[in-house]
């Protein structure tokens, strides 16, 4: 498993070593083969939490971002058709419960590395929608001291599928459903369980 983890971030830098070359490239005025490749490439930044309860309600949402958030760096490669290779450094805070009315916070520490597929549905020049779906990798990186451990796996691993919009082709938004593959699939999907949560993310990109 922990060469899994090294084969997609080592996949990742190099996507984003080809997409740097290519934008010097580009920028050199070398040919028009680079500009149509470059105009299929994008990468940027991205942030988000994941809503342990969906809600509309500002203040639970506000509460939510507080103890549970994840910022990184992701890149996009495709148009009509796209994969999408992100990396998380993803932070939680979560409460223990032990004793007699005795409660905790943990602050829990973890890797996050999806690699998505999508397709684009529409485009209406200033905004396009997408849908996607594709495996993410969780790796448990370390936690705050207390008195109280939590026992985490070291690697976990989720199907994360939805969609988003982009606003000018810069701004994007997300909203993925996570389920979890450690649990049973069939049945989570079918009772509409998704114990995971429903990540939300939001990213500016750049060509």
């Amino acid at each position: 498993m922990k060469t899994l983890f090294l084969t997609i971030a080592l996949g990742f830098a190099f996507t984003m070593c080809v997409l740097n070359a290519q934008s010097q490239d580009s920028d050199n005025g070398n040919d028009k083969n680079s500009n149509n490749q470059k105009n299929k490439v994008w990468f940027g930044l991205r942030a988000g939490t994941d809503l342990a309860t969906p809600t509309f309600d500002t203040d639970e949402i506000e509460s939510q971002l507080k103890s549970n958030y994840q910022f990184g760096v992701y890149a996009r490669i495709g148009k009509k058709l796209f994969i999408q290779p992100e990396v998380y450094y993803a932070v939680k805070n979560e409460k223990i419960f032990y004793g007699q009315n005795t409660m905790d916070e943990v602050m829990v520490n973890s890797l996050k590395v999806p690699v998505l597929l999508g397709i684009e549905l529409i485009d209406l020049g200033v905004v396009s929608a997408h849908v996607m779906a594709g495996p993410m990798g969780t790796m448990f990186l370390s936690q705050s001291s207390s008195d109280y451990i939590i026992e985490h796996p070291k690697y976990e691993y989720k199907l994360q599928l939805g969609g988003g919009i982009d606003v000018l082709k810069f701004v994007t938004l997300d909203v993925r459903y996570s389920v979890n593959l450690n649990d049973n699939i069939k049945e989570e999907l079918n009772h509409l369980s998704f114990k995971s949560g429903i990540n939300v993310t939001l990213g500016i990109q750049f060509r």
